[in-house]
C-alpha cells in the first residue's frame, strides 16, 4: 500500500464516523417519533426507554453505515481538489483509478463491517429490545393479544390463538400443530387456556395424530393438558420473529418451511430479506464506487465542501426510493412481475452501474 492510500484512509476516518453517527441520530429521532404509541404513551420508565433504544442501535447502523461510506468519500475527495492535492497526484503519473484504489479499500471494509453486524449484532439485540417492549405492554395489564394472532412456537411448531387476557391468564381458542418435515404430525385444539403455576394448559380439548401421509390418524380428547410452547407472554405478543431478527441460517430454514408447508406468500417475504442480507452490506461498496467518480467531476479549488454532502443526500435519496419502491412491488404478491431477488438487488445494481459507467467515464 503506498503511503498516498494511507493518507487517504486516514482523511476518509473522520467524515466516515461522523456522518455515519449523524444518520445513526436521525433515524433515531424518527424512531422515537414513530414509537409514541408502542412505548411512550405506556409510561415506560427513562431507563427501559433507554435500553430500548439501545437495543435498536445495531439495526440502524446497517442502514447508516453505507451512508456514512458514501459521505466520506465525496467529502474527502472534494477536500483532495480543494487543496489542489489531486493535481500532484496525477502528474506524477497516477492514474485516475488508481487514485479511487483507497476508497474502494475502505467501502470493502466497511461492507463487511455491515454484514457482520448484520449478522452478529443486529439479531439479538433486536430481540432484546422486542422483549423489552413486551415486557412494559405487560405491565399496563391489558389485553395485548391482537385477536387471531399465529405465532411460532419453535421449530416446525405453530399456535393459533383466538384472544389473550393477561389479567386473567386465558386463552380462548388455542390451536397448536406441529409439522415433521412439512407434513402435519400432531395439534392440538381447545376453546380454552389458563395459566396455571407459570405454566399454560388447555382445557378440554382434543389431541390429533396424523400419518406420513398427512391424514387423520387418532383423536383422544383429554381435561387439560401441558403446553411447553411459552412460559410466559413475551413469545405470545412477539408472535414470530421479524426478519431483521433472524440470522441469514435461520432465514433459509424458514424459506425451506414456507416453501415445504406452501405458504408462497411468506417465502416470498422470506426470499427478498434474505437477499437483503447481502445486499444491503454491498451498498457500502457500491456508493463508495458512484462516490469516488462522481465527487471528482466536483472537486475543484472553489467547490464547498458542503457539495459532498448535497451529493451524498440526493444519492440516498434516490436509493431509498427505488428500495421502498422495489420492496413493494415484490412484497405485494407472489406472481408480481419484481422477483423478491431481484428487487432486493435492484439499487445495488441500478447504482453500481451508473458508478461502472462513471468510472470508465473518469479515464477519458
Amino acid at each position: 500500500m503506498l503511503r498516498t492510500d494511507r493518507y487517504i484512509l486516514r482523511e476518509m476516518a473522520a467524515p466516515f464516523v461522523g456522518g455515519t453517527l449523524l444518520f445513526v441520530a436521525v433515524i433515531l429521532a424518527n424512531t422515537i417519533i414513530q414509537a409514541g404509541d408502542e412505548i411512550f404513551q405506556r409510561q415506560a420508565s427513562w431507563q427501559n426507554i433507554l435500553a430500548w433504544l439501545f437495543y435498536r442501535l445495531p439495526f440502524i447502523l446497517t442502514v447508516s453505515l453505507p451512508v456514512g461510506a458514501m459521505l466520506a468519500t465525496s467529502l474527502t475527495m472534494i477536500r483532495l481538489g480543494r487543496d489542489n492535492e489531486i493535481t500532484p497526484l496525477r502528474l506524477g503519473g497516477m492514474s485516475v483509478r488508481r487514485l479511487f484504489v483507497p476508497f474502494y479499500l475502505m467501502g470493502l471494509a466497511i461492507s463487511l463491517l455491515a454484514l457482520a453486524d448484520a449478522e452478529l449484532l443486529t439479531p439479538p439485540a433486536l430481540a432484546r429490545s422486542n422483549a423489552l417492549l413486551s415486557r412494559v405492554i405487560m405491565q399496563q395489564g391489558e389485553a395485548v393479544i391482537e385477536p387471531n394472532a399465529t405465532f411460532r412456537a419453535g421449530g416446525e411448531t405453530f399456535c393459533h390463538v383466538s384472544r389473550v387476557d393477561l389479567k386473567r391468564a386465558e386463552m380462548d381458542f388455542v390451536l397448536v400443530y406441529r409439522f415433521d418435515h412439512g407434513r402435519p404430525a400432531e395439534a392440538l385444539c381447545a376453546p380454552r387456556g389458563v395459566r396455571v403455576d407459570g405454566q399454560w394448559q388447555l382445557q378440554r380439548g382434543q389431541h390429533s395424530w396424523f400419518d406420513a401421509e398427512g391424514r387423520l390418524a387418532r383423536c383422544e380428547p383429554f381435561e387439560t393438558y401441558p403446553v411447553a410452547f411459552a412460559q410466559n407472554l413475551v413469545e405470545l405478543w412477539d408472535k414470530d420473529k421479524d426478519p431483521e431478527q433472524l440470522t441469514i441460517r435461520e432465514l433459509r430454514r424458514r424459506l425451506s418451511l414456507a416453501l415445504a408447508t406452501g405458504d408462497r406468500l411468506n417465502a416470498v417475504s422470506l426470499r427478498y430479506f434474505l437477499a437483503t442480507k447481502f445486499a444491503m452490506p454491498l451498498s457500502c461498496l457500491v456508493f463508495t464506487l458512484l462516490a469516488a467518480p462522481l465527487s471528482l467531476r466536483f472537486a475543484r479549488p472553489q467547490t464547498s465542501p458542503f457539495l459532498g454532502l448535497l451529493l451524498t443526500i440526493i444519492v440516498v435519496f434516490f436509493a431509498n426510493g427505488t428500495i421502498n419502491y422495489a420492496r413493494t412491488i415484490a412484497l405485494s404478491g407472489p406472481n408480481t412481475w419484481l422477483g423478491p431477488g431481484l428487487a432486493a438487488w435492484a439499487h445495488v445494481g441500478i447504482f453500481g452501474a451508473l458508478a461502472a459507467l462513471l468510472i470508465w467515464r473518469a479515464e477519458r
